[in-house]
């Protein structure tokens, strides 16, 4: 019973979406980046129990946070909040210039396949280099590993990331499209 308890408490990483950019304040920051781009400037974080981009083109603003957590970080510009349970496909226009999709997928492992899996996410990362963050266990959350793979093209922002929950087993991929939409 204690480790649906447990299962529980860990998969509840929740997409959030705002029309405006967050204080770092708001978040433990592990890595971060900055993108520049004509079209649009962006900020990455890797942050405790989850990631932040915010996408900015013109005057707009889109920011997308993925954190362990039911709860937003701020009500202020909030404009969505999704669970992300199972498998998820979201797709918006926001501001008539920012074009954003993502897909979200929760898959809960078996231990030797959740090992498995740990093992191979962190050598992708090591060769590419990537963002990655590891949050040792404590007594309140089981150990994390998270991990950022920004590919950036001169409209588009892609951002796929990999959370890993070591106490639940559990691994959460999304795959984000953040794109300045072409004014004529």
């Amino acid at each position: 019973m204690a480790n649906r308890t447990k299962q529980r408490r860990s998969s509840c990483l929740t997409l959030t979406l705002y029309q405006r950019l967050l204080h770092p304040e708001l978040f433990q920051i592990f890595a971060s980046e900055q993108v520049s781009r004509r079209a649009y400037d962006a900020d990455i974080w890797l942050v405790e129990g989850g990631h932040c981009v915010s996408f900015s083109s013109g005057k707009n603003t889109l920011t997308e946070v993925i954190v362990n957590t039911a709860q937003p970080v701020t009500d202020r510009g909030l404009i969505q909040s999704i669970p992300c349970r199972g498998e998820r496909y979201h797709e918006m226009t926001h501001a008539d210039n920012i074009k954003y999709m993502i897909s979200t997928q929760e898959e809960q492992l078996s231990q030797p396949l959740y090992d498995a899996t740990r093992a191979e996410i962190m050598a992708y990362a090591q060769k590419r280099e990537l963002m990655v963050a590891e949050t040792p266990n404590t007594s309140d959350f089981g150990g994390a590993l998270s991990v950022l793979d920004i590919e950036r093209r001169s409209h588009e922002l892609l951002v796929q990331s990999f959370h890993l929950f070591d106490d639940a087993l559990l691994v959460v991929k999304t795959q984000g499209i953040f794109e300045a939409i072409r004014q004529d």
